[in-house]
Protein backbone atom coordinates (compact mmCIF):
# COMPACT_ATOMS: atom_id res chain seq x y z
CA UNK A 1 0.00 0.00 0.00
CA UNK A 2 1.35 3.43 -0.89
CA UNK A 3 2.52 5.73 1.89
CA UNK A 4 1.06 9.17 2.67
CA UNK A 5 2.58 11.97 0.62
CA UNK A 6 5.21 13.98 2.46
CA UNK A 7 3.94 13.26 5.97
CA UNK A 8 5.62 15.60 8.43
CA UNK A 9 7.01 14.20 11.69
CA UNK A 10 5.00 14.72 14.89
CA UNK A 11 2.17 16.57 13.17
CA UNK A 12 -0.45 15.30 15.56
CA UNK A 13 0.74 16.93 18.79
CA UNK A 14 1.68 20.50 19.59
CA UNK A 15 4.88 21.03 21.62
CA UNK A 16 4.82 22.21 25.24
CA UNK A 17 5.51 25.85 24.32
CA UNK A 18 2.65 25.92 21.83
CA UNK A 19 0.31 24.25 24.33
CA UNK A 20 1.20 26.75 27.03
CA UNK A 21 0.81 29.77 24.74
CA UNK A 22 -2.48 28.46 23.31
CA UNK A 23 -3.85 27.96 26.82
CA UNK A 24 -2.83 31.46 27.93
CA UNK A 25 -4.16 33.19 24.80
CA UNK A 26 -7.47 31.31 24.78
CA UNK A 27 -8.22 31.63 28.50
CA UNK A 28 -6.75 34.99 29.47
CA UNK A 29 -6.27 37.08 26.35
CA UNK A 30 -9.28 36.11 24.21
CA UNK A 31 -11.27 34.76 27.19
CA UNK A 32 -12.43 31.94 24.94
CA UNK A 33 -11.25 28.63 26.49
CA UNK A 34 -13.05 26.76 23.71
CA UNK A 35 -10.49 28.09 21.21
CA UNK A 36 -7.48 26.45 22.87
CA UNK A 37 -7.53 23.41 20.60
CA UNK A 38 -7.93 25.52 17.48
CA UNK A 39 -5.00 27.73 18.46
CA UNK A 40 -2.81 24.67 19.00
CA UNK A 41 -3.56 23.58 15.45
CA UNK A 42 -3.08 26.98 13.84
CA UNK A 43 0.13 28.00 15.62
CA UNK A 44 2.04 24.72 15.70
CA UNK A 45 5.56 26.13 15.17
CA UNK A 46 7.63 28.86 16.81
CA UNK A 47 7.52 30.78 13.52
CA UNK A 48 3.73 30.64 13.51
CA UNK A 49 3.60 31.85 17.11
CA UNK A 50 5.84 34.83 16.38
CA UNK A 51 4.05 35.82 13.17
CA UNK A 52 0.68 35.31 14.81
CA UNK A 53 1.65 37.58 17.72
CA UNK A 54 2.95 40.25 15.35
CA UNK A 55 -0.18 40.06 13.20
CA UNK A 56 -2.29 40.47 16.34
CA UNK A 57 -0.22 43.47 17.37
CA UNK A 58 -0.79 45.05 13.95
CA UNK A 59 -4.53 44.46 14.36
CA UNK A 60 -4.56 46.05 17.80
CA UNK A 61 -2.64 49.08 16.56
CA UNK A 62 -4.67 49.36 13.36
CA UNK A 63 -1.58 49.21 11.15
CA UNK A 64 -1.98 48.94 7.39
CA UNK A 65 0.76 46.29 7.15
CA UNK A 66 0.83 42.96 8.97
CA UNK A 67 3.71 40.62 9.75
CA UNK A 68 3.10 37.83 7.28
CA UNK A 69 0.94 35.21 5.61
CA UNK A 70 0.49 32.01 7.61
CA UNK A 71 -2.27 30.00 5.93
CA UNK A 72 -4.46 29.78 2.85
CA UNK A 73 -7.90 28.38 2.03
CA UNK A 74 -8.11 26.73 -1.38
CA UNK A 75 -11.58 26.41 -2.87
CA UNK A 76 -11.35 23.13 -4.76
CA UNK A 77 -14.86 23.71 -6.11
CA UNK A 78 -17.99 25.75 -5.48
CA UNK A 79 -20.20 22.89 -6.66
CA UNK A 80 -22.00 20.88 -3.99
CA UNK A 81 -23.97 17.64 -3.90
CA UNK A 82 -26.30 19.02 -1.19
CA UNK A 83 -28.67 22.01 -1.03
CA UNK A 84 -28.35 23.20 2.54
CA UNK A 85 -30.76 25.88 3.61
CA UNK A 86 -28.36 28.48 5.03
CA UNK A 87 -25.46 28.19 2.58
CA UNK A 88 -25.24 30.30 -0.59
CA UNK A 89 -23.86 27.33 -2.53
CA UNK A 90 -26.80 25.16 -1.55
CA UNK A 91 -29.71 27.58 -1.35
CA UNK A 92 -29.04 29.08 -4.79
CA UNK A 93 -28.01 32.58 -3.74
CA UNK A 94 -24.40 32.20 -4.97
CA UNK A 95 -24.09 34.35 -8.10
CA UNK A 96 -20.59 33.63 -9.38
CA UNK A 97 -19.96 30.86 -11.94
CA UNK A 98 -19.40 27.32 -10.69
CA UNK A 99 -16.23 25.44 -11.47
CA UNK A 100 -13.26 23.39 -10.26
CA UNK A 101 -9.80 24.58 -9.21
CA UNK A 102 -7.31 23.90 -12.01
CA UNK A 103 -4.00 22.25 -11.05
CA UNK A 104 -2.07 24.97 -12.89
CA UNK A 105 -3.87 27.66 -10.91
CA UNK A 106 -3.09 25.84 -7.67
CA UNK A 107 0.57 25.54 -8.64
CA UNK A 108 0.77 29.27 -9.37
CA UNK A 109 -0.78 29.98 -5.98
CA UNK A 110 1.68 27.72 -4.16
CA UNK A 111 4.69 29.22 -5.92
CA UNK A 112 3.72 32.66 -4.69
CA UNK A 113 2.62 31.68 -1.19
CA UNK A 114 5.97 31.60 0.57
CA UNK A 115 6.05 29.26 3.56
CA UNK A 116 2.52 28.32 4.58
CA UNK A 117 1.88 26.75 7.97
CA UNK A 118 -1.15 24.86 6.69
CA UNK A 119 -3.78 24.90 3.96
CA UNK A 120 -7.52 24.37 4.31
CA UNK A 121 -8.83 22.46 1.28
CA UNK A 122 -12.26 24.04 1.41
CA UNK A 123 -14.15 27.26 0.96
CA UNK A 124 -17.64 27.03 -0.55
CA UNK A 125 -18.86 23.75 -2.02
CA UNK A 126 -17.93 20.12 -1.42
CA UNK A 127 -14.19 19.62 -2.13
CA UNK A 128 -14.45 15.84 -2.54
CA UNK A 129 -16.44 16.45 -5.74
CA UNK A 130 -13.23 17.56 -7.44
CA UNK A 131 -12.27 14.75 -9.85
CA UNK A 132 -8.57 15.25 -9.02
CA UNK A 133 -8.90 15.94 -5.31
CA UNK A 134 -6.15 13.53 -4.24
CA UNK A 135 -3.72 14.86 -6.84
CA UNK A 136 -4.25 18.48 -5.74
CA UNK A 137 -3.97 17.59 -2.05
CA UNK A 138 -0.71 15.69 -2.68
CA UNK A 139 0.67 18.64 -4.63
CA UNK A 140 0.19 20.88 -1.59
CA UNK A 141 1.73 18.34 0.82
CA UNK A 142 4.79 17.95 -1.39
CA UNK A 143 5.57 21.56 -0.50
CA UNK A 144 5.69 20.55 3.18
CA UNK A 145 2.40 22.31 3.94
CA UNK A 146 0.04 20.67 6.44
CA UNK A 147 -3.39 20.10 4.91
CA UNK A 148 -6.83 20.02 6.47
CA UNK A 149 -10.22 19.36 4.94
CA UNK A 150 -13.81 20.31 5.70
CA UNK A 151 -16.50 18.14 4.12
CA UNK A 152 -20.21 17.38 4.42
CA UNK A 153 -19.21 13.73 4.85
CA UNK A 154 -21.66 12.18 2.40
CA UNK A 155 -18.96 11.19 -0.11
CA UNK A 156 -16.61 9.53 2.40
CA UNK A 157 -16.61 6.04 0.94
CA UNK A 158 -13.67 3.67 1.43
CA UNK A 159 -11.92 4.84 -1.73
CA UNK A 160 -12.00 8.51 -0.78
CA UNK A 161 -11.05 7.88 2.84
CA UNK A 162 -8.03 5.89 1.69
CA UNK A 163 -7.22 8.73 -0.73
CA UNK A 164 -7.16 11.21 2.16
CA UNK A 165 -4.63 9.04 3.95
CA UNK A 166 -2.48 8.63 0.83
CA UNK A 167 -2.54 12.40 0.23
CA UNK A 168 -1.35 13.06 3.78
CA UNK A 169 -4.38 15.10 4.85
CA UNK A 170 -3.81 15.70 8.55
CA UNK A 171 -7.26 16.60 9.84
CA UNK A 172 -10.81 16.20 8.49
CA UNK A 173 -13.75 18.22 9.81
CA UNK A 174 -17.20 16.81 9.06
CA UNK A 175 -20.25 19.07 9.25
CA UNK A 176 -23.04 17.63 11.41
CA UNK A 177 -25.95 19.92 12.18
CA UNK A 178 -27.30 18.83 15.53
CA UNK A 179 -29.36 15.67 15.86
CA UNK A 180 -31.03 13.44 13.28
CA UNK A 181 -34.06 15.71 12.92
CA UNK A 182 -32.24 19.04 12.57
CA UNK A 183 -29.54 17.56 10.35
CA UNK A 184 -32.09 16.19 7.89
CA UNK A 185 -34.10 19.41 7.99
CA UNK A 186 -31.12 21.64 7.19
CA UNK A 187 -29.21 19.37 4.82
CA UNK A 188 -31.88 17.19 3.27
CA UNK A 189 -29.95 13.98 3.93
CA UNK A 190 -30.29 11.51 6.80
CA UNK A 191 -27.74 11.91 9.59
CA UNK A 192 -27.04 8.18 9.22
CA UNK A 193 -25.48 8.84 5.81
CA UNK A 194 -23.05 11.35 7.28
CA UNK A 195 -22.34 9.12 10.28
CA UNK A 196 -21.40 6.28 7.93
CA UNK A 197 -18.67 8.47 6.44
CA UNK A 198 -17.53 9.46 9.93
CA UNK A 199 -17.31 5.81 10.94
CA UNK A 200 -14.98 5.15 8.01
CA UNK A 201 -12.85 8.13 8.99
CA UNK A 202 -12.59 6.99 12.60
CA UNK A 203 -11.59 3.51 11.47
CA UNK A 204 -8.89 5.07 9.26
CA UNK A 205 -7.71 7.24 12.17
CA UNK A 206 -7.10 4.08 14.19
CA UNK A 207 -4.77 2.93 11.38
CA UNK A 208 -2.78 6.18 11.33
CA UNK A 209 -5.16 8.22 9.19
CA UNK A 210 -6.21 11.84 9.72
CA UNK A 211 -7.55 13.28 12.94
CA UNK A 212 -11.33 13.72 12.94
CA UNK A 213 -13.48 16.67 14.01
CA UNK A 214 -17.18 17.43 13.84
CA UNK A 215 -18.57 20.94 13.38
CA UNK A 216 -22.09 22.26 13.86
CA UNK A 217 -23.61 25.55 12.70
CA UNK A 218 -25.78 26.95 15.47
CA UNK A 219 -28.85 28.54 13.86
CA UNK A 220 -32.55 28.89 14.71
CA UNK A 221 -33.18 25.46 13.15
CA UNK A 222 -30.42 23.69 15.10
CA UNK A 223 -29.94 25.58 18.38
CA UNK A 224 -32.12 23.29 20.47
CA UNK A 225 -29.94 20.31 19.47
CA UNK A 226 -26.61 21.97 20.37
CA UNK A 227 -26.18 20.51 23.86
CA UNK A 228 -27.05 17.00 22.74
CA UNK A 229 -24.71 17.32 19.75
CA UNK A 230 -21.74 18.02 22.03
CA UNK A 231 -22.60 15.17 24.40
CA UNK A 232 -23.00 12.78 21.46
CA UNK A 233 -19.57 13.44 19.97
CA UNK A 234 -17.20 14.41 22.78
CA UNK A 235 -14.79 11.55 23.40
CA UNK A 236 -15.52 9.99 20.02
CA UNK A 237 -13.71 12.54 17.84
CA UNK A 238 -10.63 14.71 18.32
CA UNK A 239 -12.54 17.99 18.53
CA UNK A 240 -16.14 19.17 18.67
CA UNK A 241 -16.82 22.62 17.24
CA UNK A 242 -19.95 24.77 17.35
CA UNK A 243 -20.01 27.95 15.26
CA UNK A 244 -22.76 30.56 14.89
CA UNK A 245 -24.64 31.08 11.64
CA UNK A 246 -23.48 34.08 9.61
CA UNK A 247 -26.28 36.66 9.60
CA UNK A 248 -26.93 40.16 8.27
CA UNK A 249 -26.93 43.04 10.71
CA UNK A 250 -24.91 46.13 11.50
CA UNK A 251 -21.25 45.77 12.33
CA UNK A 252 -19.42 48.61 14.07
CA UNK A 253 -16.01 47.21 15.01
CA UNK A 254 -12.93 46.24 13.02
CA UNK A 255 -12.47 42.56 12.18
CA UNK A 256 -9.34 40.48 12.79
CA UNK A 257 -9.56 38.73 9.43
CA UNK A 258 -7.51 41.26 7.37
CA UNK A 259 -4.67 40.86 9.92
CA UNK A 260 -5.02 37.21 10.89
CA UNK A 261 -2.52 35.80 8.38
CA UNK A 262 -4.91 34.02 6.02
CA UNK A 263 -6.01 34.45 2.40
CA UNK A 264 -8.69 32.65 0.36
CA UNK A 265 -8.07 31.38 -3.18
CA UNK A 266 -11.35 30.91 -5.02
CA UNK A 267 -11.70 28.19 -7.65
CA UNK A 268 -11.27 30.69 -10.50
CA UNK A 269 -7.94 31.96 -9.10
CA UNK A 270 -9.15 35.18 -7.52
CA UNK A 271 -7.90 35.92 -4.01
CA UNK A 272 -10.07 37.37 -1.28
CA UNK A 273 -9.81 38.16 2.40
CA UNK A 274 -12.02 35.74 4.32
CA UNK A 275 -14.58 32.96 4.10
CA UNK A 276 -17.49 35.39 4.52
CA UNK A 277 -16.80 36.83 1.06
CA UNK A 278 -18.44 34.04 -0.94
CA UNK A 279 -18.85 36.23 -4.05
CA UNK A 280 -15.30 37.65 -4.11
CA UNK A 281 -16.51 41.22 -3.52
CA UNK A 282 -13.27 42.08 -1.71
CA UNK A 283 -10.97 40.40 -4.24
CA UNK A 284 -7.36 41.54 -3.86
CA UNK A 285 -5.98 40.04 -7.05
CA UNK A 286 -5.58 36.78 -8.96
CA UNK A 287 -2.95 34.06 -8.42
CA UNK A 288 -2.53 33.75 -12.19
CA UNK A 289 -0.76 37.12 -12.13
CA UNK A 290 -0.16 37.95 -8.45
CA UNK A 291 1.82 36.31 -5.64
CA UNK A 292 -0.09 35.57 -2.44
CA UNK A 293 2.70 36.96 -0.27
CA UNK A 294 2.54 40.23 -2.22
CA UNK A 295 -1.24 40.46 -2.01
CA UNK A 296 -1.17 39.98 1.77
CA UNK A 297 0.45 43.39 2.21
CA UNK A 298 -0.46 44.80 -1.20
CA UNK A 299 -2.29 48.09 -1.86
CA UNK A 300 -5.80 46.57 -1.76
CA UNK A 301 -5.22 44.79 1.56
CA UNK A 302 -3.59 47.81 3.13
CA UNK A 303 -6.51 49.97 2.03
CA UNK A 304 -8.94 47.48 3.56
CA UNK A 305 -7.05 47.48 6.86
CA UNK A 306 -7.09 51.27 6.96
CA UNK A 307 -10.86 51.28 6.42
CA UNK A 308 -11.35 48.79 9.24
CA UNK A 309 -9.01 50.73 11.52
CA UNK A 310 -10.98 53.97 11.11
CA UNK A 311 -14.44 52.37 11.13
CA UNK A 312 -15.23 53.00 7.44
CA UNK A 313 -16.17 49.39 6.72
CA UNK A 314 -16.93 48.11 3.21
CA UNK A 315 -20.56 47.12 2.72
CA UNK A 316 -19.82 43.39 3.00
CA UNK A 317 -17.98 43.86 6.30
CA UNK A 318 -20.53 46.34 7.67
CA UNK A 319 -23.34 43.79 7.44
CA UNK A 320 -21.32 40.78 8.68
CA UNK A 321 -22.77 39.58 11.97
CA UNK A 322 -23.55 36.25 13.60
CA UNK A 323 -26.50 34.51 15.18
CA UNK A 324 -26.71 35.19 18.95
CA UNK A 325 -26.58 31.98 20.96
CA UNK A 326 -25.08 30.75 24.22
CA UNK A 327 -24.17 27.57 22.35
CA UNK A 328 -21.59 29.23 20.05
CA UNK A 329 -19.39 32.28 20.54
CA UNK A 330 -18.99 34.70 17.59
CA UNK A 331 -15.89 34.39 15.42
CA UNK A 332 -15.96 37.60 13.37
CA UNK A 333 -18.16 40.04 15.28
CA UNK A 334 -18.90 40.92 18.90
CA UNK A 335 -21.85 39.72 20.99
CA UNK A 336 -23.22 43.28 20.93
CA UNK A 337 -23.42 43.15 17.12
CA UNK A 338 -25.28 39.84 16.99
CA UNK A 339 -28.25 39.65 14.63
CA UNK A 340 -31.03 37.16 14.00
CA UNK A 341 -31.55 38.31 10.40
CA UNK A 342 -30.84 35.32 8.14
CA UNK A 343 -28.64 35.64 5.04
CA UNK A 344 -30.43 36.16 1.72
CA UNK A 345 -31.74 33.24 -0.29
CA UNK A 346 -32.14 32.83 -4.01
CA UNK A 347 -35.29 34.41 -5.52
CA UNK A 348 -38.15 31.95 -5.55
CA UNK A 349 -36.58 29.75 -2.88
CA UNK A 350 -38.20 30.86 0.40
CA UNK A 351 -37.31 29.29 3.72
CA UNK A 352 -39.50 26.36 4.75
CA UNK A 353 -40.34 25.37 8.32
CA UNK A 354 -37.96 22.77 9.68
CA UNK A 355 -40.65 20.11 9.92
CA UNK A 356 -41.62 20.64 6.28
CA UNK A 357 -38.02 20.38 5.15
CA UNK A 358 -37.52 17.16 7.08
CA UNK A 359 -40.68 15.68 5.60
CA UNK A 360 -39.57 16.43 2.05
CA UNK A 361 -36.33 14.46 2.50
CA UNK A 362 -33.27 15.15 0.27
CA UNK A 363 -34.03 18.72 -0.72
CA UNK A 364 -31.76 21.12 1.08
CA UNK A 365 -28.46 21.31 2.91
CA UNK A 366 -25.47 23.48 3.64
CA UNK A 367 -22.05 22.44 2.38
CA UNK A 368 -19.38 21.76 4.90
Amino acid sequence: MSQPAGRLPATRRAGPIVRAVARFVARWYLRRPDLEGLLRERYRSLRALVLGALNEGAYRLGLSRAAGLLTANFEFTNHCNLRCTFCPTGNGSLRRPRGFLDERVLERALRGAGRLEYALLFQWGEPLLHPRFESLARRIRRRRVRTMLTTNGTLLDERRVDGLRRAGVERVTVSVDGDAGTHAAVRGVPLARTEAGLARLLAARARGGPAVEVSMVVAPETEAAAAGFRRAWEGRVDRVQQIPLLTHGRRRTRCREPWRGDLVVLQDGRVTVCCVDHEGELALGDVRRDRLVDLYNGPAMQALRRRHACGDLPALCARCTEYPSDAAAPRFSTPEEASRTPPPRAPGRPARPAAARAARGPAGARPA
